[in-house]
């Protein structure tokens, strides 16, 4: 199903400001003096020469080569001026446009793990930062890293700032945004939490998230990019991203509640499945990142998203009956499909999912396994979360293949399409996905 496209603003040049500057200058100020200077060299002058006023036409002359020189170089910074506030307006539209198209984003988010992650990459992405981290209250009353980007990311997730503690826990405290550019000489700063990620801190921009008057959290960008400064536009930004990412974590939240057997479940095992085989740490849930893009992608509706992405989170979850020893034999290896269908075909709410673990090893042409499935009798479902698993073990540094950088395995995906792969699901996949869109 093609993806209906949101009607864009148009940008300054498309409606021609810059343009419409420079003729109103233009006809304000040189057209009036090219008149003046045609009226004296022709009219004026003459008669004054006629009468001897040679020292006089010469001063008016001057005068008059003067205020030509003095228009023309008006009209030349007239024009830089515009294009620079054009430029600048482009990049804030730009920005906007992309702020509306995240806001609608975090609506479609049903659990709260992916919301942040999406929430977190796109702060960093549209303030153009380094790092980016997501820190909500806990059930003591203390700000937790929930979900972090950037270097050492790892080792802060899930530690505990205390309210007023630090710029971030300063902020919670007081409800107000707060923006240091220069954190070395903020009396506030605490170095602690550089020294357990190895990140390095220099600027820092933070939200509270508030919801209905409470706040829930605090987001925050780390280190404007190229040695910029954080600006009160920025600010502005991040304050509109936050206010829309509350109410989508407090939604997602009451969604978590409901199903929270279901969800904490699913938590667990995935859980279990990272300290169990440590190779492939964090590589289900980028997989369901991926596989939920591309179902949106493909306009799929929100139920069939949420199948798509639990069964991309329980993909592997055959592999929780190896042992080590077991998961590096390739015929064992095989049978993790089956052995993960099993597990979950017999839990309602993981039935719908069960097809698409055990197809995702299929292949397009009828070569995969375990059913030597082929082309359309392959569950969607299934398709998208072996196109997903495939890009993740090429762009992933925990792969146990060499890294791709995201050119490179675009290339391989369309080696394999038709292949190994859906080449329908692949063009979708060219047409939706960036470098920006890779998980860390």
């Amino acid at each position: 199903m093609p993806k209906k496209k949101r009607t864009s603003v148009k940008s300054f040049n498309d409606v021609g400001v810059s343009y419409k500057l420079k003729l109103s200058y233009f006809v304000a100020s040189i057209i009036p003096i090219i008149v003046m200077t045609y009226l004296y060299l022709n009219y004026i002058s003459p008669e004054m020469l006629k009468e001897g006023q040679t020292t006089v036409v010469t001063v008016v002359a001057a005068l008059l080569g003067l205020t030509v020189f003095l228009s023309v170089l008006g009209l030349v910074m007239t024009s830089r001026a515009a294009n620079e506030s054009i430029n600048t307006l482009q990049k804030l539209n730009t920005r906007m446009d992309s702020l509306l198209d995240l806001t609608k984003t975090f609506r479609e988010s049903f659990y709260v793990d992916l919301l942040l992650d999406s929430i977190a990459n796109s702060a960093s992405q549209i303030l153009n930062a380094e790092a980016s981290s997501i820190l909500l209250y806990d059930e003591s009353g203390n700000l937790r890293f929930e979900y972090i980007t950037g270097a050492g990311a790892d080792q802060l997730k899930g530690k505990i700032v205390k309210v007023g503690e630090g710029i971030t826990g300063w902020a919670a405290q007081e409800g107000k945004p707060v923006m240091v550019n220069d954190v070395m000489n903020d009396p506030r700063f605490s170095a602690m939490y550089d020294k357990d990620s190895g990140f390095q801190t220099k600027s820092i921009l933070c939200v509270p998230l508030v919801i209905d008057g409470k706040t829930i959290g605090i987001i925050e960008v780390l280190n404007k990019k190229s040695d910029e400064n954080f600006s009160e536009q920025d600010m502005k930004i991040l304050f509109s991203l936050a206010d829309h990412a509350a109410l989508s974590i407090h939604r997602s939240k009451s969604y978590e509640s409901s199903h929270s057997d279901f969800i904490h479940i699913t938590e667990i095992l995935m859980t279990a499945m990272d300290y169990h085989i440590p190779e492939k740490k964090g590589h289900a849930r980028r997989v369901a990142r991926y596989s939920v893009k591309l179902a949106k992608a493909l306009g799929l509706n929100d139920e069939e998203q949420k199948r798509v992405y639990f069964g991309a989170l329980l993909h592997d979850i055959g592999l929780l009956k190896y042992n080590q020893d077991d998961y590096w034999g390739l015929k064992k290896f095989e049978l993790h499909p089956t052995l993960g269908y099993e597990m979950i075909k017999g839990v309602s709410m993981w039935q719908p999912m069960a097809p698409y673990v055990l197809s995702h090893h299929e292949r397009y042409d009828g070569s995969g396994y375990p059913r030597g499935l082929a082309g359309q009798d392959i569950p969607l479902g299934a398709r998208i979360i072996s196109l997903a698993e495939v890009f993740d073990t090429l762009v992933s540094a925990r792969s146990y293949k060499p890294t791709m950088g995201f050119s490179e395995a675009l290339d391989e995906l369309k080696k394999n399409a038709g292949a190994q792969l859906d080449p329908q699901l692949v063009d979708m996949f060219a047409a939706n996905f960036r470098k920006e869109d890779i998980v860390e």
